[in-house]
């Protein structure tokens, strides 16, 4: 608990790792480690779709490399089960719609590039639900990391060529925006201002010039043009 403290409390130089313990078996009434046995039953027995959606980027960080193997090993049965395609569609879309509207809550003065309408999560979500769906039978989109699992769904056909590469190149924008706007901000913030005038010193950082059309103004239209063409390739394959 002292270690998790150090990790997490902000101090004037930022801080080291936000640690929440509530992602785990039990949430944060258990212990904090548990055998791999006991993870192994819960998962079996108890785990609901976010949980096992939570396990697709697991992998060893630190400790007993072997106990880090065994544990990698024995989740991916629980993870890629036979899928219920119509109970995985409604438990995804129910996870992104309320973390739409609890943690995004985009108004008319910014965007949320992260949790919004058409945002990263977005992008995460629906790769997330296809390694899901098609996991138990294609043992190549077991992969960690969006963009890995992206070019491994794509290359086991599962992902059209059109869809790979506007994703692709709408994650790649947004994790730039991401970077740059905390760079300007000086704090990590996923708020995108509407206001084009505002937006210039960012997109100046972005690599857009006033010409006719101000900078900030491209960079508007640039991820209205993004985020509404990913929340439509979400819809069609996460379909309602």
């Amino acid at each position: 608990e002292k270690t998790i403290a150090y990790l997490s409390t902000l101090t004037r130089e930022g801080y080291v790792f936000r640690v929440d313990t509530r992602l785990r078996p039990t949430g944060s009434k258990g212990p904090l480690v548990q055998s791999v046995e006991a993870f192994k039953s819960y998962y079996a027995s108890k785990a609901e779709t976010w949980e096992r959606q939570a396990l697709l980027r697991a992998h060893t960080a630190a400790g007993d490399p072997v106990v880090g193997r065994e544990f990698c090993r024995t989740i991916q049965d629980l993870i890629y089960q036979d899928a219920d395609r119509v109970a995985l569609t409604r438990d995804i879309r129910a996870m992104r719609r309320r973390m739409e509207e609890e943690v995004g809550k985009e108004n008319p003065g910014f965007y949320n590039i992260k949790q919004g309408v058409g945002g990263l999560v977005d992008i995460e979500f629906l790769v997330q639900y296809l390694q899901l769906l098609h996991g138990r039978r294609h043992a190549w989109v077991r992969v960690p990391g969006t963009m890995n699992a992206l070019r491994a769904l794509h290359k086991e056909r599962l992902v059209v060529s059109e869809d790979y590469s506007f994703l692709t190149q709408a994650y790649r924008f947004m994790r730039l925006l991401e970077s740059r706007m905390r760079i300007v901000t000086n704090q990590a913030t996923s708020e995108l201002s509407r206001d084009a005038e505002k937006l210039r010193p960012l997109a100046r950082r972005m690599g857009y010039d006033d010409d006719a059309m101000t900078a900030g103004h491209k960079l508007l239209l640039e991820y209205e043009r993004t985020s509404g063409g990913v929340r439509a390739i979400f819809e069609r394959i996460v379909p309602v």
